[in-house]
């Protein structure tokens, strides 16, 4: 599994691609004075236009451990994401999609945001238009205040068509789903979140993420 996370930008200039990038701060870590660097190196362009970057970076923990006959409570560990950014879409909207944890595609944000001068917000789908260019809808979550109950999942084959997903579209707020979506390569199914993540169950190259999140930000 793969997570996905897809961001608009919505303020910053990017007039062409980005340069590798670096940043470092000294903080004080277990009574020490460490440096910790943050690199974007930039990689290829791919056919439609997302550029690659990877991102380096130096995290601090919270973590109790023993180095050399010695307790810590904070280590220090070099972490590696991997995000596609294109500037310039239509309506002057760019994309920048993370491919890992929705926390540390968070992270990565952050990073875009303070060294290249951007603004980001999650991309909001529509989960809807989404479902009607699917194939199968195998599970849907709702938010609800029924009582006590503030949450509904729904599992099985189409459940789009039944009765109850109808009542429950009615009564909720839908949040997520999971889909079988056609790809001329192959079908992929995934989770999709109204709030721009997406959980991939295939094992697809990095072009194909990048052509699924492209058809589905058309919708």
């Amino acid at each position: 599994m793969l997570s996905i996370s897809i961001f608009d930008k919505t303020s910053g200039e990017a007039n062409e691609e980005l340069r590798t990038n670096h940043r470092e701060e000294v903080r004080t870590i277990n009574d020490f004075e460490e440096r910790l660097e943050t690199y974007i190196i930039q990689n290829e362009t791919s056919p439609t236009g997302y550029t690659n970057y990877r991102i380096i970076t130096d995290a601090v923990y919270n973590q109790r451990v023993r180095v050399k006959g010695e307790y810590v409570d904070q280590v220090i560990r070099q972490e590696l994401h991997e995000a596609y950014f294109q500037p310039n879409r239509a309506r002057d909207i760019g994309h920048l999609i993370t491919l890992c944890r929705k926390e540390d595609a968070e992270k990565v944000k952050n990073i875009f945001e303070e060294l290249y001068g951007f603004t980001f917000v999650r991309h909001p789908f529509n989960i809807l238009e989404i479902i009607n260019a699917s194939t199968d809808v195998r599970s849907a979550r709702f938010d609800v205040q029924i009582e006590t109950v503030n949450g509904v999942t729904m599992r099985g084959t189409a459940v789009h068509n039944t009765q109850y997903y109808t009542n429950m579209l009615n009564s909720g707020e839908l949040k997520a789903v999971i889909v079988t979506f056609d790809m001329p390569y192959q079908a992929v199914t995934f989770r999709i979140s109204v709030d721009g993540s997406i959980l991939l169950y295939n094992n697809l190259d990095d072009y194909q993420i990048l052509e699924l999140v492209e058809e589905l930000l058309r919708l």
